[in-house]
């Protein structure tokens, strides 16, 4: 990558309570509240159903801070040009943000305000490690995934307006927002009160092409835009946009499975 000028950005996250113990090895999983998440996940064992996870104390929640600042720093040790925190898709950040997961009484809980303080201090604390310019979090504001539901619009305006604010200071490197529509109020404010780079990611349920790349950056929608699928099956994407070439179709069946069959083999365009 960096041989051929670009740059690599790893993503540190926490799965809070989407996770499992015979997953974590660690003898339980955790979360703002002990609320078990619904449905099921995938173990070793099989399908077994999420179980109710452990509340962080507010000095774990602060532990936990630390060591996202601690993986930042090995990330940027071992050659990464910097790290995206995953504050998004009912993780362990997004519980803290979403008043249905977060039933906090402490500092971290409650208000807007307090239900985003902990990305803040995750930002913060990261961007102290290794720099707000090699810093950036990704969000999915009411994505209502995962049981991280958000369905009340005042709520969620008011709590991504703070969390937007919180980030402003630090100077971070972007924004990557998970959102269908890019040009609405909630995606727009978190850009403007933040202050960071946007990079648009208009998510799972339509890939997106390069026309609509391209239309999000000319109507100064977005800085930047977050591209997967396309990536994913096109090694040489940037030269087949840039050009206009035809493209290889990503093979679905091959996304969350092992070995190199649809990771290494999509082959570059010839001509």
């Amino acid at each position: 990558m960096h041989a051929e000028g670009g740059r690599i950005i790893m993503q540190i996250m926490h799965g809070g309570r989407i996770g499992h113990p015979s997953i974590s090895a660690t003898g339980r999983v955790t979360a703002p509240s002990s609320i078990a998440a619904p449905g099921e996940i995938r173990t070793p064992e099989g399908k077994q159903p999420h179980p109710v996870p452990h509340a962080l104390t507010t000095d774990e929640v602060q532990q936990t801070v630390q060591q996202f600042a601690r993986a930042a720093e090995n990330a940027v040790a071992a050659g990464m040009d910097g790290v995206q925190i995953h504050g998004a898709n009912g993780y362990l950040i997004h519980e803290f943000i979403a008043a249905t997961t977060n039933h906090r009484t402490d500092q971290y809980g409650g208000s807007p305000q307090n239900r985003a303080r902990f990305a803040i201090d995750i930002a913060a604390a990261t961007a102290q490690a290794i720099g707000g310019d090699k810093t950036g979090i990704r969000l999915s504001p009411q994505h209502n995934i995962q049981g991280a539901l958000e369905e009340d619009d005042a709520d969620a305006l008011a709590t991504y307006r703070a969390l937007a604010e919180g980030l402003a200071p630090l100077g971070m490197a972007h924004i990557d927002v998970l959102s269908a529509d890019p040009a609405s109020e909630m995606v727009q404010v978190i850009r403007s009160m933040s202050g960071a780079p946007l990079v648009a990611n208009t998510g799972f349920g339509v890939p997106t092409d390069r026309l609509t790349a391209e239309q999000l950056v000319d109507h100064d929608l977005a800085e930047a835009v977050s591209v997967g699928r396309a990536v994913i099956a096109n090694p040489d994407l940037a030269r087949r946009w840039r050009e206009e070439l035809e493209e290889n179709e990503p093979q679905p069946e091959t996304f969350y499975v092992g070995g190199e069959r649809g990771y290494t083999d999509y082959p570059f365009y010839v001509g």
